[in-house]
Parts: C-alpha cells; sequence; structure tokens
C-alpha cells in the first residue's frame, strides 16, 4: 500500500482516485466504478446498507471480522482513501468508531454521514461532544478510557435505532440517486418491519424480569428490550470499560452473584476476552448458568436480521 501511495504522489491526481475505487483490505460488495459508494465501520452497518440499496450501489464495510476489535481499531491509508470516496458514510458515532468519525466530510463536503448515535437521539449534542472527545483522546493513547457516564454507544442491539439508521440511508441514497428514491423507501421499511418482528419475539420471550450481568454492556439494549434485569456490578462495569483489572473484592462480588443461584444469564463479548472475563464465564458454566455470546460485528455467514433473530432466540432458550 505504501508504494501506491507514492505512486500517487509521484504521478497524478488521477492515480488517487482510482486508488481510492480499490478497497483492498475491506468487504466489498458491487463493482461499478462509477456506481455510488456507501462505506460502514463494521459489517454490521453496511448489512444494514446493504439490505436497504441492494445492488443499486456498491457497500464496503472496514472492519468484517469478529478478530477486529472497533474500539481499537487503526484505520489504514487505504480506509482513508476509501473514506475520502464515500457518497455516504454509514457509523456508530460518539467516538466508538472515532477512526472514521473524524474524516466524514473532511475531504468531501458533499458526503452524507448516517451517525447511529446521534439518530438515535438518547444523548444532548453536549454529552455527544463530550463522548466524542473523550474516545477520540482515548484512541490517541491507545487505550480505552473509564467512563463517568452511563450511555451505552453499542446502538446496532438497539432495534429502533437500526430502523432510524435505515431509513436514513433510503433518505440519503434516494436523494442523491432519485430514480431509485421509491425502491430504497420501500427496502428499508421492509427492513423496519423484519426488526419489528424480531422486538416482539424479544418481548414475548419469557425473559421479563430474568437477571443478568454482562463483561460489556454489548448486548444490553436487545436484553433491555426482552425485559431482563442487568445486575452487573458498578465497579465491574468501571474496570471493564477502563480496559484495568477488576479489583479482587469486585471480582468475588460478580462470582458471589453467578454462584447464589439468582442469576439466568451471562452475557460476555468473546471479541474482548481477557483472563477476568474468562474467569467469569467458566465460573457461570460450572454453577451451570446459562451464558452467550454477543459479538461487535457480523457472525460468519449471516446478516443482520438473521444475527438478531438468532440472539433472540438464544435469550429465549438461556432463560427456559
Amino acid at each position: 500500500m505504501s508504494k501506491l501511495l507514492n505512486n500517487v504522489a509521484l504521478f497524478s491526481v488521477a492515480a488517487l482516485a482510482l486508488a481510492g475505487c480499490s478497497a483492498g483490505d475491506s468487504n466489498a460488495s458491487g463493482s461499478s466504478d462509477d456506481s455510488l459508494k456507501i462505506v460502514a465501520t463494521t459489517d454490521v452497518y453496511g448489512d444494514i446498507a446493504k439490505q436497504v440499496v441492494g445492488d443499486k450501489a456498491e457497500v464496503t464495510s472496514i472492519i468484517n471480522s469478529t478478530s477486529q476489535d472497533p474500539h481499537s481499531y487503526e484505520s489504514t491509508p487505504n480506509d482513508r482513501l476509501t473514506i475520502k470516496d464515500a457518497d455516504v458514510v454509514v457509523y456508530n458515532g460518539a467516538g466508538y468508531d472515532v477512526f472514521a468519525e473524524e474524516m466524514v466530510g473532511q475531504d468531501n463536503p458533499d458526503q452524507k454521514g448516517v451517525n447511529a448515535v446521534k439518530l438515535s437521539g438518547m444523548i444532548s449534542d453536549d454529552e455527544y461532544k463530550e463522548l466524542y472527545e473523550e474516545h477520540n483522546q482515548a484512541h490517541q493513547e491507545g487505550e480505552h478510557t473509564a467512563h463517568d457516564h452511563e450511555f451505552n454507544e453499542h446502538m446496532w442491539y438497539n432495534l429502533e435505532t437500526m430502523k432510524k439508521v435505515a431509513d436514513q440511508v433510503a433518505t440519503d441514497m434516494g436523494e442523491l440517486d432519485t430514480e431509485n428514491a421509491q425502491a430504497y423507501k420501500k427496502s428499508a421499511e421492509e427492513f423496519d418491519q423484519k426488526l419489528d418482528t424480531i422486538k416482539a419475539s424479544a418481548k414475548d420471550s419469557g425473559a421479563q424480569d430474568k437477571k443478568f450481568v454482562t463483561t460489556e454492556p454489548v448486548p444490553n439494549y436487545l436484553l433491555e428490550t426482552a425485559g431482563m434485569q442487568n445486575v452487573t456490578p458498578e465497579n465491574f462495569v468501571a474496570a471493564i470499560d477502563s480496559d484495568s483489572d477488576v479489583a479482587p473484592l469486585t471480582m468475588q462480588e460478580i462470582k458471589d452473584l453467578i454462584t447464589a443461584g439468582n442469576l439466568d444469564l451471562v452475557a460476555y463479548n468473546e471479541q474482548t476476552e481477557t483472563s477476568q472475563t474468562k474467569e467469569i464465564r467458566d465460573t457461570a458454566e460450572n454453577s451451570s448458568v446459562a451464558t452467550e455470546s454477543f459479538t461487535e460485528t457480523l457472525p460468519e455467514g449471516k446478516d443482520y436480521v438473521q444475527w438478531m433473530t438468532d440472539n433472540v432466540e438464544n435469550v429465549k432458550k438461556a432463560v427456559a
């Protein structure tokens, strides 16, 4: 990639534009050089965009593997070119995927950004700015940072917000491609209906008032939609969020919760597993408490709708 960039600098701006179309490290669908381009920070948002636009646009996902942690992802020069070349960028926001958020509209003022956190309407502009700056500083320092707030930025487990994301993609693409505007709107409506079905299934899962702890607040929106109660100790959440070791007393507190027999589910994120979160998972399994993995990117071979459907079914079985 460095040779390519050197050639770009030496030869011409035209070569730069051509390089921007070759997202070699990303997962792209569609092949027409003159088609509209959507770039998503993760394959979750890429899949949602794809369900709206079908084959009418090229969709590229920067992060597309369960082995990658979006929190600590370092963008490549190729990523920057890919984002610069996009007509629409779909991202989580609030500094979660700061590597892309800082580039949206920077080199392409006509570029449209679909920001899930802002679409959710769950936090004020001032709170958003604080979150972004906090994440940005931590990203520059190469570490997570402790949060004084209670906002959960893992928006893709919030079904209502993902409907808003799909609707916004349809709106933005409809403005860029008026000929297919109605088709985009119809696809978004169909996607929304599927999420309504998943939400109804979650509410009817039998999980109402069941208790869970989580090694990271990734699935909380979905579990709370199902009516579950989050009893994860606050000190544990703070330690995990700051990428710090959990204090022995806090570890014992969460293990006591598990072994006491009053817990229904331990939710964990295998993408960010540590020796301590593995210890919690092992404690649950040894105590016959159900465990379920909830990741930050799509499992291989599944789209977003199937993934969320499976998550709800797994919760159903876990609390039965």
